[in-house]
């Protein structure tokens, strides 16, 4: 796994996420701040993934992780879903589920590996959970106060930034990438 590694975000929350979780077996680069957006046109977080990864690489010359994730509430009929983050966040979703005794949510994470067109690899990660009834917490970001994980009684945003980086989709996402990576 050798040559220059980017994590393709704009968004320096994630990137330290990643840089947490995979540190001990890559050097991960931010994108040069020069770079313009890469497209994510698709309605698949997987092809939103992969479009990124792919558009990123061909600038860089490099092997390029990208991810793409989204939050979905069955009761809002999957929303906020692959566009996740045009959505309006937290208080869109709380005024949406204002009068919804459903409340059951997932946030899925997908990462791609990417070398070379047809030379790449994917995974995914899937966090259940709920969202809660207001706001709560002072960690994290985008979602995470309202989104209550799977087993848990507090938002991710009061169980703290350490909590989620050991539990998350992307960090789930990014195990099963390191072990598909590592194998080969």
């Amino acid at each position: 796994m050798g040559g220059r590694w980017f994590f393709a975000t704009k968004n320096p929350h994630k990137l330290a996420e990643v840089r947490q979780v995979i540190g001990a077996h890559l050097q991960i680069e931010a994108l040069p701040p020069e770079m313009g957006e890469a497209p994510e046109p698709y309605e698949t977080l997987y092809e939103n993934a992969l479009s990124k990864a792919a558009f990123y690489a061909s600038q860089l010359h490099a092997t390029v992780i990208a991810e793409d994730s989204g939050l979905f509430i069955p009761a809002l009929g999957g929303l906020p879903g692959v566009k996740t983050a045009q959505f309006g966040g937290p208080l869109r979703v709380l005024e949406l589920m204002k009068n919804e005794q459903r409340r059951q949510a997932y946030f899925v994470a997908v990462m791609v590996a990417y070398y070379s067109p047809g030379a790449y690899y994917i995974a995914t990660g899937i966090w259940h959970g709920q969202i809660a009834e207001r706001l709560a917490g002072q960690e994290g970001f985008g979602y995470d106060p309202i989104f209550i994980p799977e087993g848990e009684e507090k938002t991710v945003a009061e169980l703290g930034n350490s909590w989620k980086i050991l539990h998350s989709h992307r960090t789930q996402a990014l195990h099963r990438l390191l072990r598909k990576m590592l194998r080969n």
